[in-house]
């Protein structure tokens, strides 16, 4: 019983969205902590589980949350656990 989800958006929204929670980040760094994370990440998911991260066929689903928005996504993950606990 596992949904596997990749939750991504675009460097734009993203930025701000570094800005909004780390205030203390200068903006010429933002990029650089954005890429950092990303590589963390990559290779966390890379090593354990023996996929490559990003890789959409990797998932049940990808969200954009720039589109959907922080909440929305959480929104629409919550929505599909329940329908998927209802099977």
């Amino acid at each position: 019983n596992v949904l596997r989800l990749f939750i991504y958006g675009d460097l734009e929204h993203r930025t701000e969205r570094v800005k909004q929670r780390h205030p203390e980040i200068k903006s010429s760094q933002i990029i650089d902590v954005i890429n950092k994370t990303d590589k963390r990440r990559a290779s966390y998911y890379n090593f354990y589980t023996g996929n490559k991260w990003g890789k959409y066929d990797n998932y049940d689903m990808a969200i954009n949350s720039s589109t959907l928005g922080i909440e929305g996504a959480a929104d629409l993950i919550v929505s599909c656990v329940k329908r998927l606990m209802e099977e």
